[in-house]
């Protein structure tokens, strides 16, 4: 509802009330007329003022009838602002106006109390007309239009052509009529009472079928529909029962039913006022709703989201359909909590669904009674709620993974450490150990010597052995940590590792500061081992080395020219490498299509200052 909307209905609202206030007479003749009587027809009128005690128009009545058509205009008012997708508000709002304009029939002016007894119904075609249309207010069906537009014709001609043969001046009653009616034709009261009766029993047929069409849409209505519904629908059919009672009594005129329809009258005040009533319910339910669904949110975090949190969502909204899905990215389709394949209702069902989504990424599903379509709002705070449920539970899902991922990849490290010792462990055994144990017999030997001959050949080959063994402990040691790398840097022990490789490995280094290191000594060893797996298994010719370092990060980059199709295999090489990097926090990449080579990229994170150090 825009600004200028609000102004002029409450400039509207105030004038129709002044209108009303200053057009009542006051006098002893007018306060006890009966064709002024307000919300009835000519007949049932000046039927409820004959007999001993007639009604009379005081301040009380007028009070509250203005009080009742005022609360029709501020509560459709309010929900127009609130709603303003909605036409109910709207219709609410203009009804209330409708009601306050047929006030003027107080007023003993011809032309006023004409246009004010034309006026008297039309309230109640825009009432039916938010009824049947209830909870959007637009009629969905062509008999709701026709209903509609009769109601309007009903409203319009059938109150018309009551004033065209009917004079209150020649009207018998305790207290004669002085308003002149400007409708008149000619005084005919059989023809009026007939025209009389016959608007009536139309209005009775409409009323009865209203009331139907009413405890139809209840009882076949879905809870989500019935809790808005309700309100509205026992107000309506209260409001309803009363004019149809009044219509009959006017019907039956036996002069022992006055009482009951001016008694009946003052009721409707009241009871025509819980309409906007149950409006101003519906939006405290709304309100409600909400604060509910911030109490789901507890639950998040407490219970899977397919218990708690989703019948939180349901008792918010009344819906106990309500359901949500999530989506599988993998397969492309939404699964249920039982991990059943769904597929999402279409638009004209009576299930409506709404896609969920984070950063344009679907997250899940909402499916629910398509009533709550008219509800934007509350959906919005729902879709939110839901929204970041399943975003909650996806990043518990993951975490899990990784944590599940880190307990393997710490056994893998565990079970690499424990293997390379049984083979540092069997190197030294089967070749330096060997070799020392020789050179300690040929030396004993020598000792035993019976000639000089016999002791330098023993000698020089105890010598020998020592040697080898000197170059095997050194090519051990440098496996595991070369003094190169120490000493030199990354890119130093990286060329002496190319150097010994037996196929080219080209070296590019585009580091400017040396990394902490950790960092090192992980790089040398993962291209140490990308170029053992190129030379083994890829049938490489060539390997290629860059190095970059990105201020808080060191990028390995290990290409060559092999046969490519290599993937990370639980046990395999590149799956050690990995597990080294992810201990790091580092990431590995693995570029190998097959026939095209096999390139790894291996971000290595660090800290800058540790770098310095």
């Amino acid at each position: 509802m825009s600004r200028r909307a609000l102004v002029t209905m409450v400039v509207a609202t105030l004038a129709l009330v002044a209108a009303v206030v200053l057009a009542v007479d006051w006098s002893e003749s007018a306060v006890h007329d009966p064709a002024r009587a307000l919300l009835l027809g000519p007949r049932e009128s000046f039927v409820a003022a004959q007999g001993p005690n007639p009604p009379v128009f005081g301040v009380v009545e007028l009070v509250l009838f203005l009080c009742a058509g005022l609360s029709f205009v501020i509560s459709g008012t309010l929900a127009w602002r609130a709603r303003p997708d909605v036409q109910a508000g709207a219709l609410i709002a203009v009804a209330g106006l409708l009601w306050l304009s047929g006030g003027i029939r107080r007023s003993s002016d011809p032309a006023l109390f004409t246009a004010g007894a034309l006026l008297t119904n039309l309230y109640l075609p825009v009432l039916i007309h938010m009824v049947l249309g209830f909870p959007s207010g637009r009629l969905r069906y062509r008999w709701e239009r026709w209903f509609v537009g009769g109601a309007w014709l009903l409203a319009t001609v059938g109150v018309a052509c009551e004033w065209l043969f009917f004079d209150p001046r020649l009207s018998e009653s305790t207290y004669p009529s002085t308003s002149v009616n400007l409708l008149l034709i000619r005084d005919i009261p059989a023809l009026a009472e007939a025209i009389q009766i016959g608007a009536g029993a139309i209005a009775l047929v409409m009323g009865a079928t209203l009331l139907g069409v009413i405890g139809y849409r209840w009882r076949t209505g879905s809870p989500a529909f019935r809790a808005g519904f309700t309100p509205l629908a026992l107000a309506c059919l209260l409001s309803a029962a009363l004019t149809i009672w009044i219509l009959v009594a006017a019907a039956e005129f036996p002069d022992s039913q006055e009482g009951w329809v001016h008694s009946l009258r003052d009721l409707r005040y009241p009871t025509t006022a819980l309409l906007p009533i149950a409006v101003v319910w519906g939006l405290v339910r709304y309100r409600l709703a909400k604060a509910a669904i911030s109490d789901a949110m507890v639950e998040i975090g407490n219970a899977p989201v397919e218990e708690s949190f989703v019948g939180a969502l349901r008792r918010a909204l009344h819906d106990p359909t309500l359901v949500l899905w999530t989506y599988e990215p993998e397969r492309g389709v939404y699964v249920d909590e039982d991990g059943g394949t769904q597929t999402l209702p279409s638009g004209s069902g009576p299930r409506a669904a709404t896609v969920l989504e984070r950063d344009g990424v679907p997250l899940g599903a909402l499916v629910y009674d398509e009533t709550l379509r008219s509800q934007p709002e509350l959906l919005d705070a729902v879709r939110g709620a839901a929204g970041l449920a399943l975003e909650h539970a996806r990043l518990q899902q993951e975490l899990r993974a990784q944590l599940v991922e880190v307990r393997r990849s710490r056994e893998r490290i565990v079970t690499a450490g424990d293997t390379q010792r049984r083979r540092l462990e069997r190197d030294l055994h089967d070749g330096a150990q060997q070799r020392l144990v020789a050179a300690e017999l040929l030396l004993r030997r020598a000792q035993r010597a019976p000639d000089g001959e016999r002791l330098r050949a023993l000698l020089s080959d105890g010598a020998t052995e020592l040697a080898t063994a000197l170059i095997e402990l050194r090519e051990l040691a440098r496996g595991v940590y070369p003094p190169v790398l120490a000493d030199r840097g990354i890119a130093a022990a990286l060329n002496s590792l190319a150097e010994r490789a037996p196929l080219p490995v080209e070296i590019h280094d585009g580091l400017r500061t040396r990394p902490p290191a950790g960092i090192e000594l992980a790089a040398y060893f993962i291209a140490a081992e990308a170029v053992a797996n190129s030379c083994k298994y890829a049938g490489a010719g060539l390997v290629a080395i860059e190095l970059h370092c990105d201020g808080d990060a060191l990028s390995l980059e290990i290409a060559d020219d092999g046969i490519g199709g290599a993937v990370i295999t639980p046990g395999g090489g590149l799956s050690g490498l990995s597990d080294r990097i992810a201990a790091l926090g580092g990431t590995l990449t693995v570029d190998s299509p097959v026939g095209g080579g096999t390139r790894l990229t291996a971000v290595l994170p660090f800290t800058p200052d540790a770098a310095a150090s």
